[in-house]
């Protein structure tokens, strides 16, 4: 965030900004310039109260354990981890904001005249009362003073990170002019083509897996049920330790029993990595709820191997099919089917959007 017309009050739009954010993780880490220096700011999104952040220009982010901010002799710069994207708030009062690759997304927009704001997630700044203006293109770096908004662009092609529009992003945000929510609704139709196991009700794992479900339920022509109930918000599939992703899991599984007893249930989610979140709301489905029958769709290609661009993600002893085979993984699910897309599959629904996804991580070869 960038005051044009000198210091002001950004505490607010820190605080709401980050959590507008909080699809990215829980842990907010935020920064401000203030005459006297830049400063750390202490950002709680889960309470109301409320944050001073007086300054001319103020950087910050959210992720699953913290640390996506790094202080320097220079400034403060937050970024994704081996990405080459990042936002820096400079001590001598510029903000430089760039977009190393096309896996990563950076949205630049406007609050009025007064403001200039980039972030990884257009819906944040329309959440703030601003105007979205454009996806900064690849390549491209944007310097922004009192004086001068600049911007500067090294040539780069590549593939867009497709855990980006299927599973990190906002759907109400645009990356690339697109509508993450579009890019999903693809990947859903793509995925009810693929069912021939025949459902009562469909529902989806909350809150990632629920819109495929209501979209998979269009397709299907079956009623959407939300069969869960959230306790807390949690992003579990990307946390490396495994009691942290069953806790998140249970906090977010309770069960309406009404809506799925002595019904065949479809059950949704966006990715598959260990397993845990689909195993455990099956559980649910079937001993607690009285579900007759459940299957599992799932938007993605299950995970295979860690990012090799640096985005965070378990250990690959972790992600099920790496263990077993399809077969064998319904029975560790405890589902009656299980149905995915493949990475080229995948490739071709969120292609018909005009992007081209990156699925290196849903891919076993080297």
């Amino acid at each position: 965030m960038y005051s044009a017309s000198g210091a002001a009050e950004l505490g607010p739009f820190v605080h709401y900004g980050l959590k507008a954010m909080l699809n990215r993780g829980e842990r907010a880490e935020a920064y401000v310039l203030t005459s006297s220096g830049v400063r750390e700011v202490n950002v709680r999104l889960a309470r109301e109260a409320r944050v001073s952040a007086r300054g001319t220009a103020a950087v910050g982010c959210v992720s699953p354990d913290g640390g996506c901010c790094a202080e320097s002799p220079g400034g403060v710069r937050c970024a994704v981890a081996g990405s080459g994207t990042y936002v820096e708030l400079r001590r001598d009062g510029v903000v430089i904001a760039r977009r190393g690759t096309p896996l990563w997304h950076l949205a630049l927009g406007a609050h009025g005249f007064d403001f200039i704001v980039v972030a990884t997630e257009s819906a944040a700044i329309e959440i703030l009362g601003g105007s979205l203006r454009r996806s900064l293109l690849p390549g491209e770096t944007v310097e922004i003073s009192e004086m001068y908004v600049r911007s500067s662009r090294e040539d780069t092609s590549g593939p867009l990170c497709a855990l980006e529009l299927i599973y990190t992003s906002r759907p109400d945000s645009r990356i690339d002019g697109v509508e993450v929510a579009a890019a999903r609704e693809r990947a859903a139709r793509l995925l009810a083509s693929k069912i021939t196991f025949d459902v009562d009700v469909v529902t989806g794992i909350p809150e990632t897996g629920a819109y495929y479900a209501a979209s998979l339920a269009a397709a299907l022509g079956k009623p959407y049920v939300p069969a869960f109930v959230v306790t807390e918000r949690g992003r579990s599939a990307l946390l490396d330790e495994t009691l942290e992703r069953v806790a998140a899991a249970q906090l977010k599984a309770g069960i309406i029993e009404s809506a799925v007893r002595d019904r065949r249930v479809l059950l949704v989610d966006d990715s598959l990595i260990s397993g845990m979140t689909i195993k455990l709301a099956s559980q649910l489905l079937r001993h607690k709820a009285g579900a007759l029958e459940v299957y599992a769709a799932i938007a993605a290609p299950p995970l295979r191997r860690r990012c090799p661009h640096g985005l965070k993600m378990p250990p690959e002893s972790h992600m099920l099919f790496n263990a077993v085979g399809p077969a064998d993984a319904m029975h560790v699910l405890e589902v009656d089917g299980l149905v995915y897309l493949t990475p080229g599959e995948l490739e071709a629904a969120l292609g018909e959007t005009g992007l081209q996804v990156c699925t290196l991580c849903m891919r076993r070869e080297r």
